[in-house]
């Protein structure tokens, strides 16, 4: 059987992987846009900082694929799929499949106010990038991310430990939206900004110019800020435009169902191109879980995913965080706060069942929470 795996990130390795599980004649072929063997995407902002060198963040070396006898195309983009032939179409030719098995990911989004010709404003997804960031930050002494998500956090830190002044810029009132309520930000921010993070929250970029060899970032309010490199980590938008004339169903992403399945035979997708009961879920650890899932599929276990639990673990400025399920609070949720020097919990239940928990400083909880939450 000839399997086909577009994509090369955590959700194509997992599957990869499951598939070996059970099937070690399966003819895999994996097909990646980046000539990179899979590293750690969310460890590139430590790349970013200095901190470690590109070679400690990969995953899976050449000698892996070889043991595993997968076939991984590098450097190669996929132009569309032809489903009713079953042959995937790009700058490698056309490659007949069995099973196909769409992990295309994500790339950044870019918000109305990008301007693609300005320089020293930059995205970061890819070691390519990461290095144009850290070839800039030799001529620039301060930088602005616009975007007070995780990856926001972590890569104004980074700048940080390169010397730079770093200030984050978010819409919101408050760090982490997604991640954290608002008291449990007001927390963190307050021990980012003894690491030396500045913040502009609750500022809507309207503009990016350039103006005397600084980016000058005016916001909808009137107000404007300087520096000299930006930064822009806005979400992500997952890589499905190679599917646009083809028979999958699309949502904001490929719809999927239990198991990991398209509506059409033998087509299935995972990781952060999938939509599963109308969530995109744009996090490493469901990424993994639904490639897992799409692998036991291919090689004919029977699987039933439910969806993931919305769960972040991050270490930034060495302040451990950690956000687990659902932290929004109806007139039937309790909440529980334990505050000590350093340490900040936050516990949400509906009767006596955990749906949400936020950790601050002490993360050693994190899995038993996770596990709790998932039953």
């Amino acid at each position: 059987m000839k399997t086909i795996i577009i994509g090369n990130g955590v959700a194509a390795n997992s599957a990869a992987s499951a598939i070996r599980e059970y099937e070690k004649e399966n003819n895999i072929t994996m097909i990646s846009d980046e000539s990179l063997f899979f590293y750690a995407r969310p460890r590139l902002t430590e790349y970013l900082a200095g901190k470690s060198p590109f070679e400690k963040i990969i995953i899976h070396d050449e000698t892996w694929y070889e043991k595993n006898n997968i076939d991984l195309l590098r450097g190669a983009s996929v132009s569309s799929i032809d489903t009713e032939h079953r042959m995937v179409c790009g700058s490698f030719g056309k490659l007949k499949y069995d099973k196909l098995l769409i992990a295309s990911g994500a790339s950044p989004s870019f918000p109305p106010f990008y301007n693609p010709q300005l320089e020293k404003v930059f995205v970061l997804r890819t070691k390519e990038q990461a290095d144009r960031i850290i070839a800039a930050t030799r001529q620039c002494r301060s930088a602005a991310i616009i975007g007070g998500g995780l990856l926001g956090i972590e890569t104004a830190y980074a700048l940080s430990e390169r010397g730079l002044e770093s200030t984050i810029v978010e819409y919101y009132n408050w760090l982490l939206p997604r991640q954290l309520d608002e008291d449990s930000a007001r927390i963190l921010q307050v021990l980012l900004l003894q690491k030396g993070i500045k913040f502009l929250l609750g500022k809507q970029t309207s503009s990016l110019s350039n103006e005397n060899g600084k980016i000058n970032i005016a916001f909808s309010d009137g107000g404007s800020a300087f520096v000299d490199m930006t930064i822009i980590s806005a979400g992500v938008r997952p890589n499905i435009t190679f599917l646009r004339d083809s028979k999958i169903s699309i949502g904001r992403g490929i719809t999927i169902d239990n198991q990991m399945r398209t509506n059409l035979p033998d087509v299935y997708a995972a990781g952060d191109c999938s939509e599963f009961d109308g969530k995109m879920y744009g996090i490493w650890p469901a990424a993994k879980e639904q490639g897992e899932m799409a692998g036991h599929a291919i090689a004919g276990q029977s699987v039933n995913y439910r969806g993931s639990v919305m769960s972040t673990k991050l270490k930034v400025a060495g302040i451990d965080v950690a956000s687990v399920g659902d932290f929004s609070i109806a007139p039937s949720t309790t909440v529980e706060v334990f505050h000590e020097e350093g340490v900040f919990k936050k516990y949400f239940r509906e009767g006596n069942k955990l749906k949400g928990a936020i950790l601050i400083g002490d993360t050693s909880d994190y899995f038993k929470l996770q596990k709790e939450i998932a039953e």
